[in-house]
């Protein structure tokens, strides 16, 4: 708090933009970073502008698009997120660039006979097969099997954050095969602080790369921005529909429109806040 009042007091600009910035849901501590970045190029008359951009550069993206070269992916997350969705979206993506005998699923949740039903039901229509996995050995034999597809995409099972079982299931996946790479799928309709809990969580299983769901469903996107960057977590991609797979888009292209729309809902959320 003194810290902050500090930068308060040292200009207008200083207040302009820590009011700004914060009002978009930005954390206080990702704030004051931004503004001790900037110095003394921060000026009154550019005292919204160059923090946006400073944003804008500050969100951790991939370089290249994750999937392009194909691999094993393992989508992790918790329930609700929107990890099948994603996966389908995932493997028409590589499909429409490659060919959908390039691509093969995976589910390991044994708990929900919906989420397998749906992802068998992406396959059949993709033209990919679908296998079960029930534990790290089973995975094992799975993925040795389908060594010569391209793409291997891997359906986990949702589980909370605080679920004391989560760490014993993420670990199937590393134990399974050294070419897992796991991407976390985080939910940008959630609060703040729930994000910055998914993100601590899910560390366990070391994600390489993160996948912003739900952002169409979104109030306010200040809290998964914020998540992102305290962990210096790359964005890979970002989804923002429910379409196959047009709602879909690499992130490092798309990170001016995240700031972008988070300004929109800032606008919304204070025309609401008016009308009451």
């Amino acid at each position: 708090r003194l810290a902050w009042n500090d930068n308060v007091r040292r200009s207008a600009a200083v207040t302009t933009t820590m009011r700004h910035l914060t009002a978009l849901g930005i954390g206080t501590d990702i704030v004051t970073a931004i503004v001790d970045s900037l110095g003394e190029r921060l000026t009154t008359d550019n005292a919204w502008t160059e923090p946006l951009k400073q944003l804008v550069e500050t969100i951790p993206a991939c370089d290249d698009e994750v999937i392009a070269g194909g691999g094993v992916f393992a989508i992790v997350g918790p329930t609700g997120v929107g990890k099948t969705t994603t996966i389908a979206k995932l493997a028409a993506r590589f499909a429409l660039q490659n060919s959908a005998e390039d691509v093969a699923l995976i589910t390991t949740d044994t708990f929900r006979i919906a989420a397998r039903e749906q992802l068998e039901t992406f396959g059949e229509i993709l033209g990919a097969p679908v296998y079960q996995a029930g534990d790290a050995t089973r995975l094992g034999e799975i993925l040795a099997m389908l060594a010569g597809r391209r793409l291997v995409l891997i359906d986990t099972a949702g589980m909370g954050q605080r679920d004391v079982r989560l760490a014993r299931q993420l670990s199937w996946l590393t134990s399974a095969s050294s070419r897992v790479q796991v991407l976390l799928a985080l939910p940008a309709n959630a609060q703040a602080r729930a994000l910055q809990e998914i993100v601590e969580a899910f560390t366990v299983a070391r994600p390489s790369a993160c996948i912003l769901t739900k952002t169409d469903e979104a109030t306010s996107l200040g809290g998964a921005l914020s998540a992102l960057i305290r962990a210096r977590l790359p964005l890979a991609y970002v989804a923002n529909g429910q379409r196959v797979p047009e709602d879909l888009h690499y992130a490092k292209p798309r990170k001016a429109w995240l700031v972008k729309t988070a300004l929109e809902l800032m606008s919304r959320q204070n025309d609401i806040n008016e009308d009451f």
